[in-house]
């Protein structure tokens, strides 16, 4: 009885040691396939959540993926999200320095789409960012050297850009004090205008550079001198939807409503570009968005530093 016993209980250790073998093997056969399968599966993903925008976790599906199971692709992929998510994070704390070498790494790459197209978002946003950070410069700099038409300018050019961004919602809220401060300022001038009996109507025209410049050298006369149907045909002829449309594509420079555009051509391909827009405390103040150079072929533009009197790059 006690051999038979013995011999009973040794079957159910070989049995269990045997089922034991096999629940590994079988494991191990369901590891294999699932590593060899999850680096594609990952890949997948990824690009499916590109598609939809979620940028963070398309890299996130490939960083859970061991080294060994991603394919070169793959591994390019998660690479690249890596410099993309570092751009935005640098953005989304207003360091375009930072966000501008990590950009950088991604120039060359021209797939897969789902990632080009998120790069070209980001890209985009590089750009609208640094236009704010450039028009909240001009506008404390121009305030302090009492340089008021430029300084409104600025502050509208700064609140046109979408404030979506929050880098540039929050230099929208620094800019804010000067609202009134400006306001101010330029009320008081057109006072002292009015009391010396200016010209009134279109009030972009007559203020403009290009404007001026160009008239004076048509007719001899100061445009002070002109009536409003001379500065209405006038105006007319310095407009060119072509670059002006090429322009603001290049730049990421909005078109706001009640903006008043004038190009002049100055060589071959080259432009000057003059924005203003009307102060919205006061009509009859001229603000000055910007004057830029432009080139249609380049698609390179500088705006015009108008306290050093040099053009410096915007693109």
């Amino acid at each position: 009885m006690k051999s038979m016993k013995f011999f009973k209980n040794a079957v159910k250790v070989a049995s269990a040691a045997i089922m034991a073998l096999l629940l590994v093997g079988c494991g191990e056969k369901q590891n294999k396939t699932t590593v060899g399968n999850d680096g594609n599966t990952a890949y997948q993903t990824a690009i499916s959540n590109l598609e939809t925008g979620d940028n963070k976790q398309a890299y996130s599906e490939l960083k859970a993926v061991d080294e060994k199971s991603l394919s070169v692709k793959a591994k390019k992929l998660r690479n690249n999200l890596k410099y993309l998510l570092a751009a935005k994070k640098a953005l989304t704390g207003n360091d375009v320095e930072e966000a501008e070498k990590n950009l950088a790494n991604l120039d060359n790459v021209t797939s897969p789409d789902a990632l080009v197209k998120q790069i070209k978002k980001v890209q985009r946003e590089y750009q609208i960012i640094q236009l704010a950070n450039r028009y909240y410069e001009d506008v404390t700099a121009y305030y302090k050297a009492g340089k008021y038409s430029e300084a409104g300018g600025s502050l509208q050019a700064l609140n046109s850009l979408s404030n979506s961004y929050q880098a540039v919602e929050n230099l929208q809220y620094k800019a804010s004090k000067y609202d009134s401060l400006i306001a101010q300022a330029q009320n008081e001038s057109v006072s002292k205008a009015e009391s010396a009996g200016s010209e009134s109507g279109y009030t972009n025209a007559r203020n403009s550079k290009l404007m001026s410049s160009q008239y004076e050298k048509a007719t001899g006369r100061d445009i002070s001198s002109a009536d409003n149907s001379e500065v209405s045909s006038f105006a007319s002829s310095m407009t060119n939807d072509e670059v002006l449309n090429s322009f603001r594509t290049a730049t990421k420079i909005p078109q706001e409503a009640g903006d008043q555009y004038y190009v002049q051509e100055t060589s071959k391909d080259n432009y000057q570009i003059e924005i203003r827009h009307t102060s919205d405390s006061n009509t009859q103040v001229s603000n000055l968005k910007g004057m830029y150079q432009f080139n249609s072929v380049t698609k390179k533009a500088k705006k015009l530093n108008e306290i050093s009197g040099d053009y410096e790059d915007i693109n």
